[in-house]
């Protein structure tokens, strides 16, 4: 039979250095938790949902180092929740001060990370989408340091490993789920670090309980259950792998009854982030996206993320592809228009007030043979025809003719289908009237421009004509009349999973009356309705809107779920202008009186290329973009400055709190390693009072306090009373804890042990303070 007894100190198991073996103790924790944190981070880079998300890992391992020296200090939660949010705040500032674009540098890189977050909050509290994907991997990164710090906190210092294992896993879990991409086997990894984790954990639970009760156990125990669990969770994991995952289909049914709440959540999310991707190809294929001259208003559609097209251009806002201007009640279309072929046909595009040309360059994702650009595109660098509409004309009159003036490019299509990464440029005259130029412009419309863009089917209800009247009241002019109808259409919720209008049912009337909530063709077909029952010339626009910029080809890149549709109002001096009736979608800004405007980027030739500005608009800066592809170098005012340089103050606290921190660690580890020899025979109090006294020992050559090992305890604190009176008095009742419970044959109460504890800490406490304050005098 085998006898189980405690090493000696001669065992080849043990460690002769106890701060080495306190270190190895930690440090298999600390391991385990790292590997089971930094899983997180990197699952979420290898998502790809956002570029940048290779900054997490950093931020992690910084959470779990600050984390895990002020948990092993004497810190109590108060400080360590204000030193968790100042460290935080400096590490995620400082590594993403990295993804700052344009020319900024050290503190200007902080500053433009708030400016971008302040930025973003400022559009989504407006009820616009959010477009700066920085605020998305800033969000993470504060996940990120919360989970890591919470979970090191809880696990050292509270001793609740479930606590510490749950969030992170959860989180993970979620990121699997909806990840693009296989994403399993960073999970394995969590759950294996995890497991071992709560495993080696019980176990220490375990051996401070059999102390305790005096039962001896072996030293290897804890290395020998740690293999075991190893390989016991391994085949757990491989079983978890290869069994059938049919109970997932068989437990879908239990969340229909939520699908409505979660369609919710998906559109604010999707409003929150608009740039988000949900996994796209770079694989070329046709597009899926189809633009035509007759546009139905269906129900649900389903967009993917493939990329459509990279622009490089000074205007990001909006391409397009088609106008539509004839609307059936269940359909727009584009109606009497004349084919020519641009190569060899001479055209006149119209002359507008306040229009300046901007120049794209197009380099397309996928197959297709539509030419898109920014409104009103005037001129192409590729063979091309097109349908036009003649201006001047009624559309009976386009329909027979064949001569044509002045006219509009309404739909370009290449002669040659246009391959992925074939590249070409287009040139379109964009508008810069202000808001004040549109509200006072004339309202004497052609009979070509009502006769097109004011019908309307007999079949419209008439309670949508009522609300269009209901919402002009008050407003005395078309723009302010538009502006009006914007904004209310804009209140509908965005759902793009609507079932559709029935059979011979307005869309127009069943968007405003019985779905109420729709996506972009329903938003815009109700406020082109009621515009054109007010008088006022409207049609539909369709193309793509908003990319996402990317710094690294300097332009902007259009995805297959960008492909949008939205309302142009005719003016008469200034042409067709763009409104945004969708609530998905940012409002169209206009540029401010007397602001400038971009320089042209193209020659200044023939009719389309003339300087089209109108004389009492001053000349623009050059390059001067209306939306800045990244953000420029700021003009910084002494404010400013001073907020930006927060950054180094933040990170100058958190190297200097992590090194006290770390080293008051390290004298902690020290003076607890010299009981950390077990000994099964002596009961627990004992053990806990003999740690005390040791440490009080350990200050007291610390702070130079001659105390000798032939002294008794009591002898002991008479020397501490003397040298140190602040700490004398607690040190001799700790003395007499101590002498109570190591020489008499009865033991102290648990009341007496938690005494003894208090004194302690106070004791600890005044002992830092005294090294500290001798350590500043030297």
């Amino acid at each position: 039979m085998t006898t189980l007894t405690a090493p000696s100190s001669s065992s080849p198991h043990t460690f002769s250095h106890p701060l080495l073996a306190s270190f190895l103790q930690r440090g298999v924790d600390v391991l385990l938790l790292g590997i089971m944190l930094l899983m997180l981070s990197l699952s979420l880079d290898a998502a790809h949902w956002s570029p940048g998300l290779d900054r997490l890992v950093p931020i992690t391992l910084m959470a779990i180092l600050a984390a895990t020296a002020v948990s092993l200090s004497s810190y109590g939660p108060g400080f360590t929740l204000l030193y968790s949010a100042v460290t935080g705040a400096a590490a995620i500032l400082w590594v993403l001060s990295t993804l700052a674009t344009g020319v900024a540098r050290h503190q200007e890189q902080v500053y433009q990370v708030i400016q971008r977050t302040l930025a973003w909050l400022q559009q989504v509290l407006a009820g616009q989408p959010g477009s700066d994907m920085l605020v998305f991997v800033l969000l993470l990164a504060i996940l990120i340091w919360i989970l890591s710090f919470n979970a090191v906190w809880i696990y050292f210092r509270e001793h609740r490993k479930w606590q510490a294992v749950l969030p992170t896993g959860l989180a993970l879990f979620v990121n699997l789920y909806y990840a693009p991409v296989d994403l399993k086997s960073y999970f394995v990894v969590y759950l294996v670090a995890a497991m071992l984790l709560v495993l080696r954990a019980t176990l220490m639970e375990r051996e401070e309980s059999w102390s305790e009760q005096g039962i001896a156990f072996p030293y290897r125990i804890s290395w020998d259950v740690m293999r075991d669990g190893v390989i016991f969770i391994l085949l757990v994991v491989l079983l978890s792998w290869v069994l059938p995952s049919t109970f997932m289909e068989q437990d879908k049914d239990l969340a229909n009854p939520l699908e409505d709440s979660w369609q919710q959540v998906k559109a604010e999310w999707n409003r929150l982030f608009h740039g988000l991707d949900y996994g796209d190809t770079e694989t070329p294929s046709a597009a899926s996206v189809v633009f035509t001259p007759s546009h139905p208003l269906g129900g649900a559609r389903s967009l993917t993320n493939a990329p459509v097209m990279d622009v490089q251009t000074s205007l990001n806002r909006y391409y397009q592809a088609t106008v539509l201007d004839t609307y059936t009640g269940q359909s727009w279309e584009l109606r009497d228009t004349v084919n020519i072929h641009l190569t060899t046909a001479p055209l006149q595009t119209p002359h507008f007030a306040a229009r300046r040309l901007i120049t794209q360059t197009v380099t397309m994702r996928q197959y297709t043979n539509i030419l898109m650009a920014a409104p009103m595109p005037v001129k192409t660098s590729v063979p091309a025809s097109a349908r036009i509409i003649p201006l001047g004309m009624t559309p009976e009159e386009a329909r027979v003719t064949e001569v044509v003036g002045v006219s509009e490019l309404a739909m370009i299509l290449s002669e040659d289908v246009l391959q992925p990464g074939d590249t070409y440029t287009i040139t379109s005259s964009v508008s810069f009237a202000t808001e004040s130029q549109l509200r006072h412009d004339a309202t004497l419309y052609g009979d070509d421009i009502t006769s097109r863009y004011l019908q309307l089917p007999d079949t419209v209800p008439q309670r949508v004509f009522d609300l269009a009247e209901q919402l002009a009241q008050g407003h005395d002019n078309p723009y302010d009349i538009a502006k009006a109808i914007e904004t209310y259409v804009r209140q509908f919720p965005y759902n793009d999973q609507i079932p559709g209008p029935g059979p011979g049912q307005d869309a127009a009337d069943y968007f405003l009356f019985e779905e109420k909530q729709g996506y972009c063709d329903y938003y815009a077909t109700a406020m082109a309705v009621m515009l054109r029952h007010l008088g006022i010339p409207a049609r539909l626009a369709q193309g793509y809107a908003t990319g996402q910029y990317d710094a690294l080809t300097d332009s902007y890149r259009l995805l297959e779920k960008d492909a949008h549709t939205w309302v142009e109002v005719y003016f008469p001096t200034y042409g067709w202008i763009p409104f945004e009736p969708t609530s998905s979608e940012p409002v169209v800004e206009r540029v401010q009186d007397k602001a400038l405007l971009p320089t042209p980027t193209v020659a200044a030739t023939g009719e389309a290329g003339k300087d089209q500005t109108p004389p009492d608009q001053p000349k623009p800066r050059e390059k001067e973009p209306l939306e800045a592809p990244s953000p420029v170098r700021i003009e910084q005012d002494w404010t400013e400055v001073l907020f930006a340089k927060m950054g180094y103050v933040f990170l100058a606290l958190v190297l200097a709190g992590m090194g006290a921190l770390v080293y008051g660690s390290v004298r902690w580890w020290r003076s607890r390693s010299s009981s950390q020899q077990r000994t099964p025979s002596d009961a627990a109090s004992s053990q806990v009072l003999a740690r005390m006294w040791q440490q009080v020992l350990w200050w007291g050559r610390r702070l130079g306090v001659p105390v000798r090992p032939s002294q008794t305890p009591y002898e002991q604190a008479q020397v501490f009373a003397q040298t140190m009176p602040e700490v004398g008095e607690d040190v001799q009742v700790l003395a007499r804890f101590y002498a109570w419970e190591s020489y008499s044959p009865h033991r102290l109460s648990k009341r007496a042990i938690q005494d003894a504890h208090r004194f302690w800490r106070r004791t600890r406490g005044r002992f830092l303070r005294a090294w500290l304050l001798g350590w500043w005098r030297r």
